[in-house]
């Protein structure tokens, strides 16, 4: 276990040592605590059971053309530590830009001792970038940087990347999406030269302490950054009943309270999320909307015989993520 820390205390600072891409460019994916996959590609394949999810979020609700993200994923584990998934998504940033595409996960895992694991993920990222200018609302439309209003379409491959560890109560990792930095080939001659995708990098973690045979709490964080934006953090704590219902909050500093709520009803889950703005965006709207639904595909007898990401069967009617 002492060696398992010193990995993770390594993995942190070299994480911290190698910022070096230039902006945000990824949506958020707010409910990372119930859906590691969905920010980490090493998380697939690390359960006793095949987790899908489908979840729709909308940004600064009631503002006219806010940003909205549309996802549904899945991931299983198969035999000899191999993990696959794959997530689906639709990403408007409020109408003049938006982003459809794929990424399709292999990861494999293995034992670091007998109670923790890691695993090794690679997402390959297919997407249809789309600009439309005509759909922007401006105060000078003769601006030569709007192009003309031409609609621009361009279709982009990159990489993400993941490393996870994992026991039966806890998993630290991190991942780096936008690995590889394509071109998005744009037609811009305001942007030429800096018109690519931008790699981001993100680490994750999160422990349960069991309180009695009833209830559990969960912290989590996760942080995520690029060489000039400053590190966003999601600070998350949630509580479990019986390992079916749980609520929790969310604080992102200088950005936003989340308050979360969830339950679980035999294979199938449903969370959702209510973020208060905080910062002078609420003069907008100050409301954000998550709803996620899932549905856990049992475990297969035999089928899977190392640790997963926390304990998964307490008994044939109970699953705990």
């Amino acid at each position: 276990m002492q060696c398992t820390r010193q990995i993770i205390a390594l993995l942190f600072f070299l994480l911290m040592m190698v910022l070096n891409s230039d902006a945000q460019q990824i949506s958020r994916r707010s409910q990372f605590m119930i859906n590691t996959y969905m920010v980490n590609p090493a998380a697939a394949g690390t359960l006793r059971y095949s987790p899908f999810f489908i979840s729709y979020r909308s940004q600064w609700a009631g503002f006219k053309a806010g940003p909205t993200t549309a996802m549904a994923s899945g991931n299983t584990p198969l035999k000899k530590g191999i993990g696959v998934g794959a997530i689906f998504y639709h990403d408007d940033a409020g109408g003049a830009v938006s982003e459809s595409g794929t990424e399709l996960t292999g990861s494999y895992r293995f034992a670091l001792n007998n109670k923790d694991n890691m695993s090794l993920g690679l997402s390959a990222n297919l997407s249809q970038y789309r600009f439309d200018n005509s759909k922007l609302v401006v105060l000078d439309p003769n601006d030569l940087a709007l192009n003309g209003g031409i609609t621009e379409s361009h279709f982009n491959m990159d990489a993400t990347f993941g490393l996870l560890i994992y026991g039966n109560n806890y998993y630290a990792g991190f991942s780096v999406p936008q690995l590889i930095q394509t071109k998005l080939n744009l037609n811009s001659e305001v942007l030429k030269g800096n018109n690519m995708n931008v790699r981001h990098y993100q680490f994750m973690g999160s422990y349960k302490q069991y309180l009695n045979d009833d209830w559990d709490i969960q912290p989590s964080i996760m942080l995520k950054f690029t060489d000039s934006t400053p590190v966003q953090a999601d600070i998350n704590v949630r509580t479990n009943f019986l390992g079916k219902y749980y609520f929790g909050m969310t604080y992102r500093p200088g950005d936003a309270w989340a308050f979360m709520i969830g339950a679980r009803h035999n294979d199938f889950a449903f969370s959702y999320s209510y973020d208060l703005t905080t910062t002078a965006a609420k003069t907008l709207s100050p409301h954000s909307h998550e709803i996620l639904i899932g549905y856990y595909l049992p475990e297969k007898k035999g089928h899977f015989r190392t640790h997963s990401i926390g304990p998964t069967i307490t008994d044939k009617n109970r699953i705990i993520n």
